[in-house]
């Protein structure tokens, strides 16, 4: 009969605080439970931490968010106007910003991010110009857009070199308000275009020279 009594008394014990003289407050599966919530590793010790915590409290270190990038120059106008506040501005309003006015019933067609003369900005077109505008914040000594009347165009050619593409328009005369020298000619090279948008704006150019 003794040791019957024994090994009760053996599992018993192991339910009843010591301390206390209660049953030991072990909620099943409370342990597993907060292992469930999110860490993340702290980069100074490595010890893993709640993904919520901002101070390590093994090492101290603290998490701080990460900065928000700088926008590069090749989209830096672009950028500047989409962040403006509400309402949105048009198509003809950015172009305004832009220093570009549309002649009466001159209408947009596509803009696009380019490189000319290995200055990056935007390549806009509508159904009478092609303009190139740096990508510069708006201001008041802000350089005029290079422009060119679709009537002039002669030809738009892809030509590819060293694997990379570049659109070669060729014209009757000089470029219409370029400040540069060496912008002016028959010829302009735009580059730095996404596959998609040369193609696209290929075939529009060549479209309006089959139509003109």
């Amino acid at each position: 009969m003794l040791a019957p009594c024994l090994c009760w008394h053996r599992v018993y014990a192991g339910t009843v605080s010591q301390e206390e003289g209660q049953p030991a407050s072990h909620a099943p599966g409370a342990a597993a439970a907060e292992d469930q919530r999110p860490k993340k590793a702290c980069p100074d010790c490595a010890e893993l931490v709640l993904a919520a915590a901002r101070k390590c409290r093994y090492c101290g270190y603290e998490f701080r968010p990460a900065p928000t990038p700088t926008p590069t120059g090749n989209e830096g106008l672009l950028s500047f106007l989409l962040r403006r506040g509400a309402p949105r501005l048009t198509m003809t309003e950015t172009l305004v910003q832009f220093g570009i006015e549309l002649d009466s019933g001159e209408q947009p067609a596509g803009m696009w991010l380019g490189r000319v003369q290995g200055s990056d900005g935007y390549v806009v077109l509508t159904d009478a110009r092609l303009f190139f505008v740096l990508a510069l914040r708006p201001s008041a000594d802000m350089p005029k857009p290079q422009q060119h009347r679709l009537d002039e165009l002669v030809g738009a050619e892809v030509v590819t070199r060293f694997w990379k593409s570049a659109l070669v328009l060729h014209w009757r005369g000089p470029v219409a308000n370029a400040s540069d020298a060496n912008l002016s000619g028959v010829s302009m090279n735009i580059d730095g275009l996404v596959q998609k948008d040369l193609r696209q704006l290929h075939a529009l150019l060549l479209a309006r020279i089959e139509g003109a």
